[in-house]
């Protein structure tokens, strides 16, 4: 998947997290939101992806210009005490250039990618964790069924 790699405990290879792979983890994320949503530029407004034994997916359209696309992608779990959003990703899709990237106000206060010792917004590693978390949860998204389409979403 990412072409540099270092070694990582015993067997366990990792990307190594570089300004280059961290482009090709965009360039991943991109394929699989527009796998996710194929028509994403034409959409606007809430939409929901509902798959049977799956928590509904949700997508809001933040913004549209002619060459981006702001999102929040999240799961509304129901709680008793509230409904919360998890993970509440914000997202800019970049259609010029293709590539798709978590957005730095993205609220990571309920994430524990660090141990508790979260690192600076926008740093290399900041992103390389939320963006490498991003194309696990989209690839377990399009793994469940989920897809915006008119056929599979609704207006929500």
């Amino acid at each position: 998947m990412f072409t540099e790699t270092r070694q990582h405990g015993l067997l366990e290879t990792v990307p190594a997290r570089t300004f280059a792979t961290l482009m090709e983890l965009y360039e991943n994320n991109y394929i699989l939101i527009r796998r996710l949503a194929p028509s994403l530029q034409a959409m606007d407004g809430e939409h929901v992806s509902r798959v049977a034994g799956a928590v509904d997916l949700h997508l809001q359209v933040l913004e549209q210009t002619p060459y981006t696309s702001a999102l929040l992608l999240t799961h509304y779990f129901r709680r008793a005490e509230a409904d919360t959003a998890q993970p509440g990703l914000q997202l800019r899709v970049y259609h010029d250039a293709r590539v798709c990237e978590v957005l730095p106000e993205t609220d990571v206060s309920h994430f524990n990618l660090w141990s508790g010792r979260n690192p600076p917004c926008k740093t290399l590693e900041w992103r390389w964790e939320l963006n490498r978390f991003l194309n696990r949860w989209l690839r377990y998204c399009l793994s469940e069924g989920h897809a915006f389409t008119s056929r599979l979403a609704g207006t929500g």
